[in-house]
């Protein structure tokens, strides 16, 4: 068995879901996929692409991003209540959401789902947040400020809280096998920034498209980072950001395989996003 990785697989777009629709059943069938979130808003298509997921992979398994619990023509009155459904229906599927040890190969290996969300800078000091010159302080641009709601969540309770705390039964457990582990949000600030000392990092801009965004006020979480190292995860995995990489930082390798939006380029550090991502077995990173 292999065990690879997708995310941000914005299946909104068609040619993104026909590369999933698309891929070789025969090739992959007794492996496992790791979706890290970003599949899409849209219910029924967000299932039609699990069930076709479930056809070419033996196991599926996903956290959902902020795109997934984003809220369109009121079909779901909170954000709770559409993560709540998301969880249900892949349980039905047969998609997993919640630890599973794979014994169907040499080494057996715990995959484990990590939700996340990130914490704003006014939200706590778990912020990832690097100050930026120029930067909009009320990120007007984010889609998030509309589409997520989480008006349910008890005072004092910040979404990136709630999301963490679903992790509590599964961080307490003892796991004797290795553990991959995966969120769709970034859980430190050393794997937000390009490395130039790859040999293979390609920037991706000359000039900073969005001056006034500041992608480190919604990152991710330092607290998930606390997560990962309780479970002794030896690989995380990730998405969110569309910049992928690998990297080892004590001792876990970090990873990062996004498919993103048809305009942005199809090759990558990690290699072709329009297919899937090996990273079981280990491979050495960059």
């Amino acid at each position: 068995m292999s065990i690879y990785l997708w995310s941000d697989i914005h299946i909104d777009f068609g040619e993104n879901l026909d590369a999933i629709e698309s891929l070789d059943a025969h090739r992959y069938q007794q492996d496992a996929v790791i979706i890290a979130g970003d599949v899409t808003h849209d219910v029924k298509l967000l299932k039609r692409c699990f069930i076709s997921l479930t056809r070419t992979f033996k196991h599926v398994f996903f956290t959902p991003g902020n795109h997934d619990l984003w809220l369109y023509k009121k079909d779901f009155p909170c954000s709770v209540t559409k993560l709540n459904h998301l969880l249900h229906m892949c349980h039905e599927i047969g998609v997993h959401t919640s630890p599973k040890l794979l014994t169907d190969e040499a080494e057996p290996v715990w995959i484990v789902p990590l939700h996340s969300w990130y914490c704003k800078p006014e939200w706590g000091t778990e912020s990832l947040y690097v100050p930026k010159q120029d930067e909009d302080p009320e990120l007007k641009m984010w889609a998030d400020n509309i589409r997520v709601n989480w008006d349910t969540l008890t005072d004092g309770v910040t979404p990136d809280k709630y999301m963490l705390g679903l992790n509590q039964q599964h961080v307490v457990r003892e796991y004797q096998q290795k553990v991959i582990s995966f969120s769709h949000f970034l859980p430190n600030r050393d794997i937000i920034f390009p490395d130039n000392r790859a040999k293979n990092y390609i920037p991706r801009y000359v000039q900073d498209p969005f001056p006034q965004f500041n992608f480190t006020r919604v990152a991710g979480s330092s607290e998930l980072q606390t997560q990962i190292s309780i479970i002794k995860s030896v690989v995380h995995a990730y998405g969110h950001q569309h910049r992928n990489k690998s990297v080892t930082l004590n001792g876990i390798q970090y990873v990062s395989h996004c498919m993103g939006y048809p305009t942005e380029e199809p090759f990558g550090p990690t290699g072709d996003k329009r297919v899937p991502l090996r990273i079981w077995p280990l491979s050495p990173s960059p």
